[in-house]
């Protein structure tokens, strides 16, 4: 029986239009007639409303309208929102104005989002969990903002694909401001005691506490409060700090009894990072595990790393451990205001998830406003900011929940332990870690003048303490070229295709430019398996004669079959399907993600099954490979080694198997695939699927807009994915979908069906343009101009290198614009005041320059500029 190797989602489109749906189970609400979309239920405390999507109040656009749906509140619910279309339920009356639970009954067989704008404002990113299938109702609560009287909530998919809605409900939670009081003031450290002087860091010790001063920042700790303090320019920018841990309950730091510091707990250390000194306090309190707080303080750096660590003689266990807790009125504040954002970032890049700059005065809603691994707290107007972040991969899954009024943070929560079935696509809870001792996160914490600088700084803080994958040396180093069968040709690729395509390339495009050093892969997507073992090894063969490399595709954690039963190959029928699957502590397998099982990655016969598939690639002779739907390989459960205690445990085992089979023969390609642990793959897809749409463009350069750090840090690339220019929309589509590759790290793959006339004609004349190749072969991702885009995609990119300037201008909308820009806010100056010289690197034509640039563009059309003195 054939495996199936990959599983299309975007295929559930069509799942839109047919008007499935469900019943709500225990559905307690009344109807409301279509005529009108409010029910309200009045109680001494609290006031409860039910709005019917469908209602005639309501406004849609594009596609979305009102379907027939049996099983859903009035036999109806929105459908279609997808494709620019949107939802808006109008006038939503509130007797109170206050925060708001919104609960969203929804239908949605795969994970989907919406962006969700309140009265006008700017529109939020929210990831909701796929539904047990089309004919389910699932229900997902949010907390909003609402003003007494009339109110609007616009559902908008935001250029993907948003679940059916059928009905929302609205629930009051409080009426004031939510906030925590007091300021979150470490108190007085007393007098002091003692100076100690450590190179360029100095230790001030006080009757109450301590003060460590490096070049660059402050660390306060009170030891009567258990506080710490960070400040950074003499201002303070975090307060309030404590550590926490889930026992029996949730214990904090500052309620153990005693917080002890000695200067022989004073540590010098020289990490892969750099020198400084290790300052640890350990707070005691009988009937409790000693919970010590350790922090690296650097002689010549603008960051520091802390991190928590329970110990016990008997051991303990927990899910849950934060070494960074704030809960203070305005215990973060970066003291600029002008455009005030918190970075919230997803954990992979499965289902069309996108980075969010979310405004900074934003209530936490648990399970949509955590950020994943890492954030930056900035103001976009100064681009000063506060960036966060894990720097250890090896045991818990990070998250970063966070809330704030007023431009400032109210609460902080840096902690291992996240799940989330929306963005760590989870269904059981995060593991939980046993032993004598259990260790948090190691977290990076730095204030940067340009919050660009310092998500920089914290990749190559991560790169160097888990090193990127090394290239074997045969494996060329630099920009990978080529073309990949999956735009083309999907689940029909077949040998006689890939043939021609290889004949194409080497008669019409990889001696004009489009190769790196002669270097050109022709890359084998799913359902290669279409092709006999003899087809495949005449193919590669023949590739090779073409002066081309030939790629592979593997997904090592899934199993896309329903029978159980089936032998796992290249364990000569020792075990079976049923074996490898993951389960929970219950033995039930887990419900399948994206279509496909969860494989363990510790089991004996999953790392045999990848010995089977490496050997057999590495014999063909196959020097590049895809490895997809990785995340299912970091999902939460119980594992064959029990040593692997939790998914990312799992995780890790896994992939250094999957790099030791490998041997350093082959390229690898991370496509979807956690953002963390890095350093087992060249690159990254910084998204998931591009089809070559101007709104997939958008969608891969959000991406870019807030990871673009990736590269060259953690991964020596980060992959925009392929390149299928006829699906453009038209030639300046095409165009932009270029560019888009050549500015994003990049690994630089055609997807176009070779005997198309069309296709032949846009990849003749886009991918032949040497100038713009040079960008892409120079494998840097540009930087962002602006980070205030919400979920949506910057549209002006810039790189320096070497003294020379480049800039990339998009028009994601099919009416032509004209933009005036500042050179300077994009970081383009004129040394001594002399005049820039403009090239457009499409045209070859040049201009001058002074301050700003203008620029005309038509609908979908992109400019990419270079620019020198």
């Amino acid at each position: 029986m054939r495996q199936k190797i990959r599983f299309i989602p975007k295929l559930l489109i069509a799942l839109l239009t047919t008007g499935l749906a469900l019943s709500l189970p225990g559905a307690s609400w009344a109807e409301a007639s279509e005529s009108s979309s409010l029910q309200a239920v009045s109680a001494a405390s609290s006031a409860s409303y039910v709005y019917e999507a469908e209602a005639a109040a309501n406004t849609f656009t594009g596609h979305a309208g009102a379907a027939d749906c049996q099983p859903c509140s009035g036999g109806k619910k929105a459908g279609n929102l997808y494709g620019g279309s949107s939802l808006q339920f109008n006038e939503v009356q509130t007797s109170k104005a206050g925060v708001y639970t919104m609960t969203v009954h929804y239908i949605s067989g795969d994970p989907r989002a919406a962006s969700i704008a309140v009265n006008g404002a700017e529109a939020e990113n929210f990831n909701f969990p796929k539904t047990a299938d089309w004919n389910t109702l699932g229900t997902y609560d949010i907390q909003i903002d609402l003003k007494q009287g009339s109110n609007t909530i616009r559902f908008d998919d935001g250029g993907g694909y948003s679940p059916d809605i059928d009905k929302i409900e609205l629930r009051l939670d409080s009426e004031g401001d939510g906030v925590p009081a007091g300021d979150g003031s470490i108190g007085d450290l007393g007098k002091q005691v003692q100076v100690s002087q450590y190179g360029p860091i100095t230790l001030t010790e006080y009757t109450s506490g301590l003060k460590v001063a490096s070049p660059s920042y402050e660390l306060l700790y009170n030891t009567s409060t258990g506080l710490s303090q960070y400040n950074w320019n003499n201002k303070t920018v975090v307060q309030g700090v404590y550590s926490a841990i889930q026992l029996d309950r949730l214990v904090a730091s500052t309620e153990y009894d005693r917080h002890v510091f000695s200067r022989k707990d004073v540590d010098t250390f020289k990490d892969e990072t750099g020198k400084g000194i290790r300052i640890t306090v350990s707070n005691e309190k009988a009937g409790l595990p000693t919970l010590k707080q350790s922090f690296y303080l650097y002689n010549n750096a603008p960051y520091l790393l802390t991190e928590a660590s329970a110990s016990q003689a008997g051991g303990l266990t927990t899910s849950y451990i934060a070494p960074v807790v704030v809960h203070a009125r305005g215990g973060v504040n970066i003291g600029t205001y002008g455009d005030n954002r918190v970075l919230v970032t997803p954990f992979d890049n499965d289902s069309w998830s996108r980075y969010q700059a979310k405004t900074i005065n934003t209530r936490l809603n648990t399970g949509s406003y955590v950020s994943s691994e890492l954030t930056a707290i900035y103001d976009n107007t100064s681009r000063k900011g506060l960036v966060l972040g894990s720097v250890t991969h090896d045991t818990w899954k990070t998250g970063i929940a966070w809330s704030g009024t007023d431009n400032k943070l109210n609460e902080l929560r840096v902690f291992g332990g996240f799940t989330s079935q929306a963005s760590t696509h989870d269904s059981l809870p995060h593991a939980a870690v046993s032993g004598r001792t259990v260790t948090s996160p190691k977290i990076f914490i730095g204030f940067y003048d340009d919050y660009r600088t310092g998500l920089e700084s914290y990749g190559q803080v991560n790169a160097a303490i888990a090193p990127p994958l090394a290239f074997g040396k045969n494996i060329p180093k630099g920009v990978p070229v080529g073309w990949n069968s999956w735009g083309a040709y999907a689940e029909h690729l077949s040998y006689d295709k890939a043939v021609e395509v290889s004949n194409y390339f080497k008669e019409h495009l990889q001696h004009e430019s489009f190769a790196n050093k002669g270097n050109f892969y022709i890359n084998l997507d799913s359902y290669w398996d279409n092709m006999t073992d003899q087809q495949l090894s005449d193919l590669v063969k023949l590739i090779r004669r073409n002066g081309q490399k030939a790629g592979i595709y593997y997904s090592p954690f899934v199993y896309w079959g329903d029978n159980l039963e089936q032998p796992v190959e290249g364990t000569d029928g020792k075990y079976k399907y049923s074996d490898i699957v993951l389960r929970d502590a219950g033995g039930q397998v887990l419900p399948k993600l994206d279509g496909a099982y969860a494989v363990d990655p510790t089991h004996p016969a999953s790392k045999q099954r990848i010995d089977y598939y490496m050997n057999r690639f590495k014999k063909h002779g196959f020097e590049y490979i895809k490895v997809d739907f990785l995340s299912h390989g970091s999902l939460e459960g119980k594992h064959y080694d029990t040593k692997a205690q939790t998914g990312i445990q799992a995780y890790n085992q896994g992939m250094a198997y999957l790099n030791k089979a490998i041997d350093g023969k082959m390229f690898i390609s991370a496509s979807i695939a956690p953002l963390f642990p890095s350093q087992y793959a060249h690159s990254r897809r910084i998204s998931c699927d591009v089809d070559g749409s101007l709104g997939s463009t958008e969608y891969q350069l959000n991406n870019l807009t807030y990871g673009w750090w990736q590269n060259g840090t953690i991964y020596p690339y980060t992959d925009p994915d392929y390149m299928t220019l006829l699906k453009g929309g038209s030639y300046e589509g095409a165009k932009s979908r270029v560019n888009a590759a050549a500015i994003s790290g990049t690994v630089y793959l055609s997807s176009d069906d070779v005997s198309n006339a069309t296709a032949r004609v846009y990849m003749e004349q886009l991918l032949t343009n040497p100038e713009v190749n040079a960008v892409a072969l120079k494998g840097k991702a540009f930087q962002p101009v602006e980070g205030n885009t919400g979920t949506k995609s910057a549209d002006l990119f810039v790189l320096e290198d070497r003294g020379t300037y480049y800039l990339a201008v998009f028009n994601f909308t099919q009416d032509a614009v004209d933009r005036d820009i500042d050179l300077s806010r994009a970081g383009i100056t004129r040394g001594g005041g002399k005049t820039l010289q403009v090239k457009d690197l499409w045209t070859g034509q040049t201009q001058k320059a002074d301050g700003s640039l203008k620029v005309s563009l038509k609908g979908a059309e992109s400019k990419l500029f270079k620019i020198g003195r």
